[in-house]
């Protein structure tokens, strides 16, 4: 009988590596550090496979089918790029209203905008929040 393995690991490198808790079939296998990548022998079968934030109610959960002797990948990442410029933007913009005054007018506006921006961003997260992760699994490249 050939050993099955999985191999999870983060889509890219992230600036700030957080925590991931790992979850198979629902029993919590352990903590993820950042950016490591985690190898899981397992005999064959069908798995879920949950990535769950160190906040506890952003996950992803992929169903993953492993043959006898079969290695396979499993990436994750955030669905944030968007989001991600769209934050440094306005971080930028606060960082130069905090030495410079835009004047009433444009400080209303961007308060607006800003917190706008913010309330749309905490709807897209509470809607997304149980398929925040992108996942996909395929075979392991020949080494």
């Amino acid at each position: 009988m050939k050993r099955s393995v999985l191999l999870i690991k983060p889509e890219r490198k992230q600036r700030i590596p957080l925590p991931h808790y790992l979850l198979i079939n629902g029993q919590m296998l352990g903590l993820m550090r950042g950016n490591d990548n985690v190898r899981v022998a397992l005999p064959q079968g069908d798995y879920a496979v949950t990535v769950r934030s160190a906040y506890k109610f952003i996950e992803s959960t992929a169903q993953v089918h492993i043959a006898e002797g079969e290695t396979l990948t499993l990436t994750f990442g955030d669905r944030e790029r968007w989001w991600n410029w769209l934050f440094n933007l306005d971080l930028m913009l606060w960082l130069f209203k905090w030495f410079f005054d835009f004047g009433n007018y444009w400080d209303i506006v961007y308060e607006i905008a800003s917190n706008g921006f913010f309330f749309l961003w905490l709807l897209r997260i509470w809607i997304i929040r149980k398929h925040y992760f992108r996942m996909t699994c395929s075979p392991a490249e020949k080494q």
